[in-house]
């Protein structure tokens, strides 16, 4: 069985991430698995090792492709570094955007930010849910939080596991908002 590093391990479970191994008589393959509820999680990329000793990584690169992986990195010394090189190109933000939606989440987000990344976080194309409020300010749904935790890093524009928004390279805590509270046809409060 091959071991990755303790680094390693806690950034998968940061993201929601971890491996699942896969041993036939031609070779051994690492799942890199979003945990999505299911059993054996959603594939978002694999690793293999050649004949040679080095490692392919293989990453879910383009959004709305199911299951359908690229070749995004080969000649890897390490498993270690073939998974790095997943968890570098993978993209699932789709896939935790989806499952957001469907849990009906009502929860919004909002950060401080300077002009510059509130154009560069409106203008991605996706997701929707990003609201300009003005005054330095930005509005997300749970839905757009969720997707972006699921962009690569090398897109430079994503959210961590501590609720952090990562535009370029600078970090802004997100604050989560409190819900309002619902009320019936009649304008009672709904329990």
């Amino acid at each position: 069985m091959t071991v990755v590093d303790r680094a390693l391990a806690e950034l998968l479970n940061q993201r929601g991430l971890f491996l699942a191994q896969e041993r036939s008589d031609a070779a051994e393959i690492l799942y890199v698995c979003l945990a999505d509820g299911l059993p054996g999680g959603y594939p978002v990329g694999y690793v293999i090792p050649s004949r040679t000793g080095t490692w392919y990584a293989y990453a879910r690169s383009r959004p709305g492709r199911i299951f359908a992986c690229d070749l995004v990195d080969s000649g890897l010394f390490s498993a270690d570094s073939a998974v790095r090189a997943v968890l570098d190109n993978a993209y699932f933000g789709d896939v935790l955007r989806a499952l957001e939606l469907t849990a009906g989440s009502h929860t919004t987000y909002t950060a401080g930010l300077p002009r510059r990344h509130i154009t560069r976080l409106t203008a991605l194309a996706g997701p929707e849910g990003i609201t300009r409020l003005g005054t330095g300010r930005v509005r997300l749904t749970a839905a757009a939080v969720a997707f972006l935790r699921g962009l690569p890093e090398r897109l430079g524009c994503r959210v961590d596991h501590e609720d952090r928004l990562w535009p370029a390279g600078a970090s802004f805590p997100l604050t989560r908002e409190a819900r309002p509270e619902r009320q019936d046809a009649r304008g009672r409060l709904a329990g």
